[in-house]
Formats: structure tokens, sequence, C-alpha cells
């Protein structure tokens, strides 16, 4: 049935630029060959009847204004799910020229926004399995569901798995973005109350005066967001992207290296970022902002069977002035504490979906202030806890690339994955450098990772 979009939805299809593809591109590494019939006929079954995003395409009013309109279109399993033999060597270089033409080119516009791309020849007798979906369907928690669903005999929410990636889709009516706000503003109101009611407790009027300080702070920033320092990772945006993954580091590793600090895994891998950006760009480079999505959507609840987006933006500092690995990890932790005590994220959210109601322009607009505040966009999301199977073959790893909004040239994505976490690089070629400059920064990056691999063996992971 025909639907009108949600006004956040239809922000990230507003997005959609030609030097910028709102496309959100996942990976699944299998250990040998994957029967295409066999994931054709399970996205039949399992997708398509659940998920109606999945057989709609987005169409918009002649007016130009938002919302979309989501047409009825049934999917050719054929063309949305096909086989591609891996160009020679089949090696992982391959793989990220692949993955990098995909960055480059729209979703057929005539058919619903989602493709899979199943790469026969990777690595001799494996298979990457390239999931393709737009960020107007689906956030990266939406798409871990996808993954879940579409495995064999996927782990239970007894085995530590989110409800929301191991749960059916529950069917919701009403308008989502107002369904989110509803919930959040109250709860959020309840926990300012009870940081003021607290404040005669010993320390409470430091917590308050914290938090005051903290929400000024964002609102000022919310409001009119500063243009980020002049660096290489600024200029303009060409269509030819590229696409570069990381090694595994061990989660262990990674929670204990941030633990001396009382940092989380995000603020260890975000200083290991702000690390390799510091010998990309060189030691003078001064602090930078970054994009970062933040979740809004509640891991403990079934998703929603429209998918969809919930999370808002925030714009945090990382320490790439800071030649100290320890210090970095510490003043990340620092700036994210105090973001946490702020709404920055349901504030930009609302303010995305609003938008998305108006023209495109608008929505341009307003995220690319955002963007223009910051250097490069990075995201955490968690995966899979237990490693999946996909058609009677093990998936050894997972990973997923970022789009980058507004006029950003460089996307960090971090995904956990069975107790490992590898990080996902999306870049614009030219800005970067070429694929020399690109591969120069994941370089930098495995250096700062390099140090957590040596922190497995120490402990002996």
């Amino acid at each position: 049935m025909d639907r009108w979009a949600s006004g956040i939805d239809t922000a990230w299809l507003q997005l959609e630029q030609p030097a910028n593809r709102m496309v959100v591109h996942g990976v699944l590494f299998c250990d040998g060959p994957v029967d295409v019939a066999t994931v054709r006929e399970r996205v039949a079954e399992r997708w398509l009847p659940a998920y109606p995003g999945l057989r709609q395409r987005p169409t918009w009013s002649p007016s130009g204004l938002g919302p979309v309109r989501w047409v009825d279109h049934d999917p050719d399993m054929t063309a949305h799910v096909d086989t591609v033999a891996l160009e020679a060597p089949g090696d992982d270089a391959a793989l990220t020229r692949h993955v990098g033409r995909l960055m480059s080119r729209p979703l057929p516009p005539d058919r619903p926004w989602w493709a899979m791309h199943v790469l026969t020849g990777w690595q001799g007798s494996g298979t990457a399995v390239i999931v393709s979906i737009h960020h107007g369907l689906a956030d990266g928690v939406a798409l871990n569901h996808l993954f879940h669903a579409l495995a064999d005999d996927p782990p239970g929410t007894d085995e530590g798995t989110p409800v929301a990636y191991a749960a059916p889709p529950k069917r919701r009516r009403g308008v989502r973005d107002v369904r989110l706000v509803r919930r959040e503003i109250p709860q959020r109101l309840r926990r300012l109350t009870r940081t003021v009611a607290g404040s005669s407790r010993p320390g409470g009027a430091q917590e308050l005066a914290a938090t005051s300080t903290a929400i000024g702070r964002s609102t000022a920033l919310i409001v009119r967001p500063p243009a980020d320092a002049a660096t290489a990772l600024q200029g303009e945006l060409g269509t030819a992207k590229s696409a570069r993954w990381t090694r595994s580091v061990d989660l262990a590793a990674v929670k204990q290296a941030g633990k001396e600090h009382g940092a989380s895994v995000n603020d260890v891998l975000c200083a290991a970022i702000a690390g390799a950006l510091r010998t990309y760009l060189g030691e003078d480079t001064p602090r930078l902002r970054a994009v970062m999505p933040t979740n809004l959507r509640r891991l403990d609840r079934p998703v929603s069977h429209w998918l969809g987006n919930e999370f808002g933006l925030v714009l945090p500092t990382i320490p790439t002035d800071e030649p100290d690995p320890g210090r970095r990890v510490e003043r990340v932790h620092r700036v994210m504490s105090e973001i946490k005590r702020t709404n920055q994220a349901l504030a930009t959210f609302i303010g995305i979906a609003a938008a998305g109601h108006g023209r495109a322009a608008w929505t341009q607009a307003l995220v690319g202030r955002y963007a223009e505040a910051a250097s490069l966009i990075i995201t955490n999301v968690p995966g899979p806890v237990r490693e999946l199977s996909l058609a009677g073959t093990p998936i050894r790893d997972l990973l997923f690339w970022v789009p980058c909004s507004g006029r950003l040239a460089l996307g960090v994505s971090i995904l956990s994955y069975a107790g490992r976490v590898r990080l996902g690089v999306a870049a614009d070629t030219g800005v970067l450098g070429g694929e020399d400059g690109v591969d120069r920064f994941v370089a930098a990056l495995e250096d700062e990772l390099g140090a957590l691999r040596a922190g497995e063996q120490e402990e002996g992971l």
C-alpha cells in the first residue's frame, strides 16, 4: 500500500546528490560459495513481506515539497539480487574497487532503492555479499536487523543479541518522527528535573553546573555552527569514491585500552581516528570536529516494520592537535561525556525531520551547515554479537560504509562483529589525493590500531 514517508526519512532522500550518494553499503565476507538462488528465496520470504519499504520506490511531489510518497513496486529478484564474478585476482583490492564504483553511482530510480550483489571469486573460493540500501529506507541499526533476518538461525536475545536485531519487526501506526519525539522529550525532562532536584546533595551542585554549561554550549553550536578549520579534507567533491577497511581488532583489547581512562570503545577508536588524521594531515593540524550520528532507537524493543531512521547528529571535537595517544583518549571521553549531558542528538533529529517536510534545498542547507562545522563523519554501530552464516556458509566478517552528507569527503564507520571490531573508510578520491592518499590515511589508521593489537598479545587475548 502506498504511503507517505516520515520527515526524517524524506530528509535523507533529499540529501542524495551526484557527488555524495546517500546509500549505505555493507559487506558480508563469507568463507565459501553462497548459492544466489537461496539468497533470493530468503529475501523473498523474509524481507519483502515484512518490510514494505523494500517493495516500494520513492516519488516526489511536483511542487518539490516533502514528504516523499512511497509507491508500491514489486522488486525483480533477478535484478535486485544479482551475481557478479569479482575481477581477477579476486583479492581485497579488487573488492575495494568494486565497492568504490558502487559508491559513485545512484541506485536505479525506477525500482525499490536497495540492491544485493553476490560477488564470487573473492580470495579464491570465498564470496562477498554486498548489501546496498538507501539511507531513506534504513539506518545502521535497521541494516543490522536485516542482516540477522537474512542469516541462518541467527542468535536470539538469550545469547546477548539486542531485541532490535533478533525480534521480528513490529507493525506500527502513526508518524514515527512524532512518536519518537513524544517518547524522548518527557524522558529527558525527567532526567533534567532529577538533576535539578539533586543539586542539594553532595556533588549535586557541580553536576547541575556541568549540565547547564554543556546544554548552553550545545545550543550555541546547533544554532550557529562555526566552520571547521581549513585542512586538506576540504575540497571540491567529485563522483569518484574509494572504499577501504582496516584489519579487525579484538573488542576486549579496545575495552581494556579505555578502562584506565574510564573511556568507552567509541572513545578509544575516535582517538585512534584523530591520531591517524594527525599523521595524515601533519603535526601542525589544529583541533577538528566530526559529525557523529547518534542512535535514538531503543535496542531493547523490536524495530518498526518501516525500518527507517531514528538517529540524530552530534558535533564533537576530536583531538587531532594532541600528540599523546593516552591524552587523546581522555579528551575524547571528556567531550563525549559533556555531549551526553545535552539533547544535541534529539535537537538535530527534530530539525532535520522538520526540514524533510519542505524543499530538498532546505534540508541540504541545514545538514550542510552541520557538515561545514566538521571535517569528517564518524559512525559507530554495534553489530552481531555472535557469528552468523548465510545459506550454510559462515560469515567470517562484516562491515559497512557510512555515506558522507553535505560536503564531507571522509567517513569512518565502526562496526563490531562477534567480539571483534573493524573500521570501514569511505572517501572522496580526489579530495584525499587519489587512491594513494586514501591508502596513506588507512595506513596511519592501521598504525594507531596496531597499539591495540599489541595489547591483545600482552593480555593473551
